[in-house]
């Protein structure tokens, strides 16, 4: 690591120990709870910061005060976006209203403004949150951070702040050629040892764009690379090692929580974050929980945010869930899903993985994709590609495999995929849930 780098890192160690090591000792407590899951103080510990939570709830806020529940998390209603939204003040606790809070604001995938609050505590334990996942895929504070996101008034940093973080911030919505080729420019030339944290469409198109030059392996120094957000397809993974020399890993999180989990190098699966979140997977029609390896609804109780405590909160996501995670003993996410008004369904009524867009990888020439279900048998695949396309014909066959041989399969070439307005691209779109 080069010296200004070094400097970085002690730096912050530093500043930290003179603020008390508070960073230095969550990450220390996410690594006992999250490395020693059954151990009985990691039990407890998760149990005790569930009961404090609810009691905080309890006593403090209009929303969870008028309930009049029980300490049993099961007797708790699930609540979503909406009724936050709808309902934003009784949702503040009454002992932080003074406080000096961070406002977090997303759009998400529905075009929706959503605003929350974070607490002081709640902002640490996601930094420590970062600093542990982080480490994990390979990277070392004080590493160049190449971050590709969608960057506005709320988030963007300024040029101070982005030099002493060594952040790179390129914006999504700048991937022409000509911008990807200045940002491998920018990556190569630059030796210092370097992490890109990305959504994985973004990834996409740059794979792409590379495998369409006949790029060679490239010179980058790159240790890690996280997609957030978004799934990262087994074809990009493979493209990533090829072009960056390491293993490309997803993470699954969302900006009014925080990290919820995370792939590991060598695994595909998503390792929860226990040490902050108390996790559910819920049948999609039902509040019950669902049968391990079949698709449910993700509802998480965050154990930090007591400024607006959030209580068996559904994400609008879908996961599959599966026991006895290899790395910790825990239950895991065998992998993420959009959200449920994104599942697609085959021409009998299925429910079938939104992955099936990534069978589009493996050609070559497409540089974005998205697949639209207009009715139960009437599918639009739109295609923004490069010259000499020829493959039509075999994508209506393959997809046809997966959604009924009686699947009516239009393809539409378009020259863009809009981005919402939270910088991702949407994949996948189902129009029946939402008529």
């Amino acid at each position: 690591m080069s010296v200004i780098n070094t400097v970085r890192r002690q730096s912050f160690w530093t500043l930290d120990f003179l603020r008390g090591s508070k960073i230095k000792k969550r990450i220390k407590d996410i690594k006992f709870i999250l490395e020693n899951y059954q151990d009985p103080k990691s039990v407890k510990l998760r149990a005790i910061r569930l009961n404090d939570l609810i009691k905080h709830a309890k006593e403090s806020v209009p929303f969870y005060m008028e309930l009049n529940a029980s300490d049993e998390l099961s007797d708790f209603p699930i609540i979503n976006k909406n009724l936050i939204r709808d309902n934003f003040d009784d949702f503040r606790s009454s002992k932080y209203l003074e406080e000096s809070l961070v406002a977090k604001y997303t759009s998400g995938s529905t075009g929706t403004p959503f605003r929350i609050y974070h607490d002081q505590n709640k902002k640490l334990q996601n930094t420590a949150d970062t600093l542990y996942f982080a480490k994990k895929a390979g990277f070392e504070l004080g590493q160049k951070l190449v971050y590709l996101r969608h960057w506005d008034q709320y988030n963007r940093k300024n040029k101070l702040a982005a030099f002493l973080q060594n952040i790179l911030m390129h914006p999504v919505s700048n991937m022409k050629d000509h911008e990807i080729a200045d940002l491998i420019q920018q990556i190569t030339t630059d030796k210092s040892p370097k992490a890109m944290l990305s959504y994985a469409s973004a990834l996409t198109t740059i794979c792409n764009y590379l495998t369409k030059i006949e790029s060679k392996p490239l010179e980058a120094n790159m240790k890690s690379i996280i997609a957030m957000s978004e799934y990262l397809s087994p074809d990009i993974k493979d493209k990533l090692r090829y072009y960056f020399g390491v293993e490309g890993l997803s993470r699954y999180s969302n900006v009014e929580n925080g990290i919820i989990a995370q792939q590991f190098p060598g695994s595909s699966i998503f390792h929860i974050n226990w040490a902050s979140y108390r996790v559910e997977i819920l049948e999609l029609d039902s509040n019950k929980d669902v049968v391990p390896g079949k698709p449910g609804r993700i509802v998480i109780t965050d154990l930090f945010n007591y400024s607006m405590p959030l209580i068996r909160y559904d994400t609008g996501d879908i996961g599959y869930i599966k026991d006895d995670d290899p790395y910790n003993g825990a239950p895991f996410l065998e992998h993420v899903e959009g959200r449920k008004m994104d599942m697609i369904y085959n021409t009998k009524g299925e429910l079938i993985t939104s992955y099936i867009t990534y069978h589009l990888l493996k050609y070559d020439r497409i540089k974005q994709f998205q697949l639209i279900q207009e009715d139960p048998a009437t599918y639009i695949i739109k295609l923004n590609v490069y010259d000499n396309f020829d493959q039509h014909n075999y994508i209506i066959e393959e997809f046809k495999t997966h959604l009924g041989e009686d699947a009516n399969i239009s393809i539409i070439y378009v020259n863009d995929i809009p981005l919402l307005d939270s910088g991702k691209r949407k994949l996948v779109i189902n129009k029946i849930s939402s008529k």
